[in-house]
């Protein structure tokens, strides 16, 4: 699996911004899955798991990484073709079109990953909350002009690239830790219901 793709086709991005569709892919990052390990991780209909796997197996964005037999049965262990998908390709040529469904991908994407973040949260053993130096966490809200915005960027990058390098160079008495950040500017709509 490669560790970013770059969106080139619109209709990629039409078929990501499901919500349902992107909940499937958050499924599969880690492991892989057959359409009905998912339906029930979803709660949902395995008919209507296996529609969206079709879909997203169609643009192209996800793979069967294996298969296996069982009762008679060739099960499929889908995974996608990356970690990460850029749409800033998308952008460059569609900025007009895909305006509103890159902007609703994006926010379900991050509610997704804050809803994985809930659920480790609640999973974790609770001794764990006795050693606050294991837990690493926190909470602002800041004023940002273009500069600072460009040298929290350039910080947010290295880190990227630091987070890699880590996963690259796993060792095996490491323990796992579950990482989340999040900025964005808050600019609330002039009209709510929008």
């Amino acid at each position: 699996m490669q560790e970013i793709y770059y969106m080139e086709d619109a209709e990629q991005l039409k078929v990501i911004s499901d919500p349902l569709r992107l909940k499937v892919l958050w499924e599969i990052i880690d492991e892989a899955k057959t359409g009905k390990m998912i339906a029930d991780i979803l709660e949902a209909p395995a008919p209507k798991i296996h529609y969206h796997l079709k879909e997203l197996d169609r643009v192209g964005l996800i793979t069967v990484e294996k298969t296996e037999e069982k009762n008679g049965i060739i099960q499929k262990f889908y995974r996608p073709i990356a970690r990460n998908f850029s749409v800033e390709n998308i952008l460059k040529q569609h900025k007009d079109h895909v305006k509103n469904e890159l902007s609703d991908t994006l926010r379900e994407n991050v509610l997704i990953s804050l809803d994985k973040t809930k659920s480790y949260l609640r999973r974790v053993d609770s001794s764990l909350f006795e050693e606050w130096k294991q837990i690493k966490f926190g909470y602002d809200q800041l004023y940002l002009n273009e500069a600072q915005i460009q040298e929290f960027e350039e910080k947010a990058k290295e880190l990227q690239e630091l987070i890699n390098s880590l996963k690259k160079n796993r060792q095996q008495d490491g323990e796992l830790y579950h990482m989340l950040l999040l900025a964005f500017p808050f600019r609330e709509p002039e009209y709510p219901d929008e």
